[in-house]
């Protein structure tokens, strides 16, 4: 299913997101709810070795619940953040269910821990869908449905005119999937 939406990958069709992306990316990583400056400073706050209070950070910061989790799956996740190596999301399907029970907790553990790995987001996935990328729905940590979206960001950075790479102090994975939210919103 994502390999025929890749396939059939229609650049022009980006055009006008490409053409607005630094706003886009402007209307949502630095509105209200997105907390860019604590954003940033956490980009720097998580660090090896990783400890339950950095976990503790980033869900403080995506406005998650704190974690039910027993000392056992936390640690299982902790592990899997050295072992995990961008662009692969395979090691996901040998999460106990109770780790991979929360997509967008997980998402944003891999993208403090490593910077290169999409937030997972419903309004992501409706920008992408926009573009003709559609990736299906989930709240579980799917490898096959995140490493699709994950590749179909990192296909939209590669294919991006270079005017879409603004200076700024975030990862490129977060100035596309912010820019992408926002165009998902509209």
């Amino acid at each position: 299913m994502q390999h025929l939406a890749l396939l059939a990958f229609d650049k022009e069709r980006c055009k006008p997101f490409f053409d607005r992306l630094t706003e886009l990316f402007h209307q949502h990583h630095h509105s209200a709810e997105q907390d860019a400056e604590g954003y940033e400073e956490l980009l720097y706050r998580v660090h090896r070795p990783y400890s339950n209070l950095m976990l503790d950070m980033v869900d403080e910061w995506m406005g998650l619940e704190k974690r039910d989790w027993r000392e056992e799956t936390t640690r299982e996740v902790k592990l899997a953040m050295y072992a995990i190596r961008y662009p692969d999301t395979l090691l996901l399907d040998s999460f106990t269910p109770n780790a991979r029970s929360d997509i967008v907790r997980l998402s944003a553990y891999l993208h403090f821990t490593q910077h290169t790995y999409a937030i997972w987001d419903e309004d992501t996935r409706k920008g992408l869908a926009k573009l003709g990328i559609d990736i299906p729905a989930t709240e579980v940590a799917d490898p096959f449905i995140y490493g699709a979206y994950v590749s179909a960001i990192e296909l939209l950075k590669d294919v991006a005119p270079f005017t879409c790479f603004l200076e700024h102090d975030v990862p490129r994975q977060r100035l596309f999937q912010a820019a992408l939210a926002a165009y998902g919103r509209e």
